[in-house]
């Protein structure tokens, strides 16, 4: 889970500022575990990432603050939740980086 722009150095900053992991032990913590980390990171500058579980399909769709990740036309369904993990944080840092540029 690449972070780019702006965003790179936010989140670089947010983990340092923390007392309970530090850079090096997120890097080399697997992505299940970082993800948790990108959510804090997230939920602290406002935006909100959720991860549903669709037991009837077994697949998962992601919502960023309320909406559906799309590709434009329709929803977004991923085979697997760390799939969906990955293109939810993609995406997160997305609307991160575009929001500073507004």
């Amino acid at each position: 889970m690449k972070k780019i722009g702006k965003c790179k150095e936010e989140f670089k900053k947010y983990v340092e500022s923390r007392d309970d992991i530090d850079l090096l032990q997120f890097e080399i913590s697997c992505s299940a575990m970082q993800y948790g980390v990108y959510v804090d990171f997230f939920d602290s500058v406002g935006i909100a990432i959720n991860i549903d579980k669709k037991s009837y399909t077994q697949t998962c769709a992601v919502t960023i603050n309320a909406v559906y990740l799309n590709n434009g036309k329709e929803i977004t369904i991923f085979k697997t939740r760390q799939e969906a993990r990955t293109k939810a944080i993609e995406k997160a840092n997305e609307i991160f980086n575009k929001q500073l540029n507004e």
